[in-house]
C-alpha cells in the first residue's frame, strides 16, 4: 500500500513537472495578438495555444507595454513575448520557425503631400514612433539621434493602444507621419473607422520575420522555443495554421 501511494505521488509530481503554464506578454498588436477581451485573440496567441496544448501545457497570456514585456522576459519573470523581431529582443531564445513577416509602412492623413523616399526625407516631417519598437537599422539610428527633438521625433508610449495614440497625434497635428507594420495599421485604422482618412506614404525596407521570443534567463526559454518551432511545422503540415490565419484574412507567409 505504501509503495502504491508513493508511486501515485511520483506520477502526480512527474505530471506537474511536464505540464507547464507558459506565460506570454506583449502589447496589443492585432492581427498578431490582441487584448484579452478580443475574440479571436490574434493569430499568434492561437498558435501558442494550439502548440502548447499538444504538449499538455497551457498558455497564460496578458497584454502589457512592450518595453516592460521584453524586460520582464529578459529577467525570467515571464517566459515569452510574441511579435518580436530579432532586433527587438537581442539575446533571447528564438525558434527556427518564424511566426510571420513584418513590413513597416509609413502612414499619414489623406491631406498630407509628403511621400517617403529615403531617410533624408524625414527632415521635413515629425515622425511618431512607439517606445521600444525596432523599425529598421537606419530608422532606429535616426530615432535615437533625434528622440530629444519633438520637431523631428514624437515618442508614443507602448501602452495597449499605442498605435491608436499615434494616430491621435496625427489628428491633433502633433505629428505628421507614423511608422507601423502594414497588417497592424490596416487592422487598427479599420477599428478606429479611420481607413478613409489615412493613406500610405511609403514602405521601409523589406519584410522581416516575426517570432515568439523566449527568456534567455532560464532553460525554459530554449525548451519552449524548440517546442514552438517544432509545433509550427506541425501546424503548417496539418492545415491548422491556414485555418487560424483565415480568421484574420491572412495567408501563410511561407507560401
Amino acid at each position: 500500500m505504501r509503495l502504491q501511494v508513493s508511486l501515485i505521488v511520483l506520477l502526480c509530481t512527474a505530471a506537474q513537472v511536464h505540464a507547464d503554464t507558459i506565460t506570454i506578454r506583449a502589447d496589443e498588436w492585432l492581427p498578431y495578438n490582441g487584448p484579452l477581451s478580443r475574440k479571436p485573440p490574434g493569430y499568434m496567441i492561437e498558435m501558442a495555444d494550439a502548440i502548447a496544448a499538444t504538449q499538455g501545457h497551457t498558455i497564460e497570456y496578458k497584454t502589457m507595454p512592450w518595453d516592460d514585456a521584453v524586460a520582464s522576459s529578459r529577467k525570467g519573470d515571464i517566459d515569452c513575448v510574441v511579435g518580436a523581431l530579432k532586433s527587438d529582443a537581442e539575446g533571447f531564445m528564438f525558434p527556427e520557425e518564424s511566426w510571420g513577416d513584418s513590413l513597416n509602412g509609413l502612414f499619414a492623413l489623406t491631406d498630407t503631400d509628403w511621400t517617403y523616399t529615403d531617410i533624408e526625407s524625414f527632415s521635413s516631417v515629425r515622425v511618431a514612433v512607439i517606445a521600444g519598437y525596432s523599425y529598421s537599422e537606419e530608422i532606429d539610428a535616426y530615432v535615437e539621434a533625434n528622440k530629444a527633438d519633438p520637431n523631428k521625433v514624437v515618442i508614443v508610449n507602448s501602452t495597449g493602444r499605442a498605435l491608436m495614440n499615434a494616430v491621435s497625434r496625427l489628428v491633433s497635428r502633433k505629428a505628421d507621419v507614423i511608422i507601423e507594420d502594414v497588417n497592424v495599421a490596416a487592422s487598427t485604422f479599420a477599428k478606429m473607422n479611420m481607413a478613409d482618412r489615412m493613406k500610405s506614404v511609403g514602405v521601409v525596407g523589406e519584410p522581416e520575420p516575426l517570432y515568439i521570443a523566449c527568456t534567455p534567463a532560464s532553460p525554459r526559454g530554449k525548451q519552449f522555443a524548440d517546442m514552438f518551432s517544432a509545433g509550427t511545422v506541425e501546424l503548417r503540415s496539418s492545415g491548422k495554421l491556414a485555418e487560424i490565419l483565415e480568421k484574420y484574412g491572412l495567408e501563410d507567409w511561407k507560401k
